[in-house]
């Protein structure tokens, strides 16, 4: 009996040895990929956080300060960039990689104009009756989605809540125009 009990347990650790060794190491593989991938995330963030808001993209003229893991920045609009760090091994299947965004001030700091009136975003055909959220003033981050979709029009800025507050704001520092919101043409635009 113990010849017959002995056969029968070999067969089975010799079917489940595959899954238990895949078990035993996914937390090590895990555990791998979170590593890289914090490598990579605080080249980004760190990169990312001191260029923020700053005048001048030095890293242009001096490369090294570009962490040695991540690709040189890339201008994906007007002062506007994303850098991408890379961590583990280029040939590694737990190598991550990662891509964050930050934007420089305007070239001239606080005499910033926008002469060709150019906004990051495209102005809504139509707004609602909804005033745009505190967190989101110009409804461009969570009604954007819905407006794709065709389920809601734009809220209201706080800039064309009333006729004083569209005539007090400052066509430079709208998300979009809103010359053609309906309080008539703006004076400084």
């Amino acid at each position: 009996m113990n010849i017959i009990s002995t056969m029968v347990g070999i067969t089975i650790m010799g079917a489940a040895a595959p899954s238990v060794m895949q078990m035993t190491l996914a937390p090590v593989e895990a555990q791998a990929r979170a590593r890289n991938f914090s490598t990579a995330e605080t080249s980004a963030v760190a990169f990312s956080a001191e260029w923020e808001g700053k005048e001048n993209p030095g890293w242009i003229s001096n490369p090294d300060l570009i962490p040695n893991n991540c690709e040189d920045p890339t201008e994906t609009s007007t002062r506007a960039y994303d850098i991408t760090c890379k961590g583990g091994k280029e040939d590694s299947k737990y190598k991550q990689v990662v891509t964050r965004s930050f934007r420089l001030s305007p070239d001239d700091g606080d005499d910033y104009e926008n002469p060709d009136r150019e906004y990051a975003f495209e102005a809504p055909k139509d707004h609602s009756h909804v005033q745009c959220q505190v967190d989101d003033p110009w409804g461009v981050i969570w009604y954007n989605k819905h407006l794709k979709a065709g389920n809601m029009k734009a809220c209201i800025p706080p800039a064309a809540r009333t006729k004083q507050a569209y005539l007090a704001s400052d066509p430079s520092d709208w998300l979009y125009d809103l010359s053609d919101y309906g309080w008539g043409r703006h004076p400084d635009y």
